[in-house]
């Protein structure tokens, strides 16, 4: 059965409140319930105002010289006549929020909603006490009164508001059927690995769970680099569907899934390409953008420390037998893949993260410069390592440190390689 509360949500079905204006809005819907009518009018509003003491507006009117309480009987009085529906106070409402630079719809909003001319009820009587819409705006920015000088270092009154809220992430979020099906199969060759079931397709259960597995970190990295953009104030990334983990969805397919893997198993090398699209003029500052960069990295890492994990505890309990040799030379030729992608991502080459993260301090110029030639950049970057030697074992020397401290034994790496040769 309808009431007022059915009202309520449709009325603030597209307007982001803070719990405060929630919670005088869930208290309105109450007071209009009690008094026998299904609509909440903005003389239900004040008083729920005043029943929930502590909020901005009663603490700004209060700031002012009012007493709220004096003023409700007359608002009381007026609101038996009032028309304004509650959809367009909540308008009204956000106008305010959008005028002062707030990202919510707050109490003092809703109070300064009440102030407009199509709500006499509350707009007469309010005027009347003394209250006008410029003095209570221009309290709630600086904190002082009409014709008082400004007090240096006084925090403002909408401090919190100015400050642009966590986005909601429900709805946003999603695991695609693409990714399930690739852990899957990963997860499948893994067990047959383990068990030893088709001794005669090591080579190919090898490559099925190596490539299945590194897939997996390529779409953790995209995720981290979206999901960090997603927060950091690029909402376009989930309408692209890059927060779903499905790597059909990158930009370009061919070049950050297709030819990576065909350089993975030509050079053990993965090609990184530009997987997700980021709008770094949306993100809220250069930290942000800067993040965005190493969210991609940091997945990659995650992966590695997952199976580090692995190597650190398996000797520990003998889990490693003659029998499933095999899965664990494919996780060692895994945790291969994640310390060079991550070392790799890390160089602080144009077109890789790890300029990525540096670049937004940089002047425009440079910028520009870099990001124009990136393409250009990183195919030099793997020119160095298939065609100079020095820079070739420098950069795997790193690499194999890092596989050494996560308890990968090298020899379990070349087994899992030559495993994954078909030819």
């Amino acid at each position: 059965m309808p009431d007022a509360t059915t009202e309520l949500d449709h009325a603030s079905a597209d307007i982001v409140l803070t719990r405060d204006a929630r919670e005088i809005l869930d208290r309105a819907a109450k007071v209009a319930t009690a008094r026998g009518s299904l609509h909440i009018v903005p003389a239900d509003v004040f008083n729920a105002t005043l029943q929930l003491p502590g909020n901005l507006a009663d603490a700004e009117m209060r700031a002012l010289g009012f007493d709220p309480k004096s003023i409700a009987p007359l608002i009381e009085a007026n609101g038996a006549g009032e028309t304004l529906p509650l959809r367009q106070l909540l308008v009204n409402a956000n106008r305010e929020a959008g005028v002062l630079g707030h990202y919510q719809v707050d109490s003092i909003h809703l109070l300064l909603a009440m102030l407009y001319s199509d709500s006499p009820s509350t707009s007469v009587p309010l005027m009347k006490a003394g209250l006008t819409l410029y003095d209570l705006r221009r309290h709630v920015q600086t904190g002082t009164k009409t014709g008082a000088p400004p007090v240096h270092g006084s925090a403002r009154p909408d401090a919190d508001l100015r400050k642009r809220p966590w986005p909601s992430l429900q709805g946003v979020l999603g695991i695609s059927p693409v990714f399930i099906g690739i852990v899957g199969a990963t997860a499948v060759a893994g067990v047959l690995l383990w068990m030893n079931y088709l001794p005669r397709y090591v080579a190919f259960l090898t490559l099925l769970f190596v490539v299945g597995g590194w897939v997996t970190s390529l779409c953790i990295h995209e995720f981290g680099h979206a999901f960090v953009a997603y927060l950091g104030g690029d909402r376009s990334v989930a309408g692209a569907g890059y927060l779903t983990l499905n790597p059909l969805r990158y930009t370009n397919v061919t070049m950050s899934l297709v030819l990576p893997i065909i350089f993975l198993l030509l050079g053990g090398i993965a090609l990184p390409g530009g997987a997700v699209y980021i709008n770094h003029s949306a993100l809220r500052s250069r930290v942000w953008s800067s993040a965005v960069s190493i969210a991609g990295p940091v997945g990659t890492v995650l992966c590695g420390l997952l199976i580090a994990g692995v190597f650190f505890v398996a000797p520990q309990h003998s889990w490693i037998t003659q029998g499933n040799l095999n899965f664990f030379a494919g996780l060692a030729m895994l945790g291969f893949f994640m310390a060079l992608a991550a070392v790799l991502n890390l160089l602080p080459v144009p077109g890789l993260d790890g300029f990525g993260v540096i670049r937004p301090w940089l002047p425009y110029s440079v910028q520009f410069a870099a990001m124009r030639y990136s393409m250009l950049a990183i195919y030099g970057v793997f020119a160095l390592l298939w065609f100079v030697a020095p820079v070739r074992s420098a950069f795997f020397d790193v690499v194999l440190q890092l596989t050494t401290l996560a308890n990968i034994d090298a020899a379990l790496i070349v087994v899992g390689q030559m495993n994954m040769r078909f030819f």
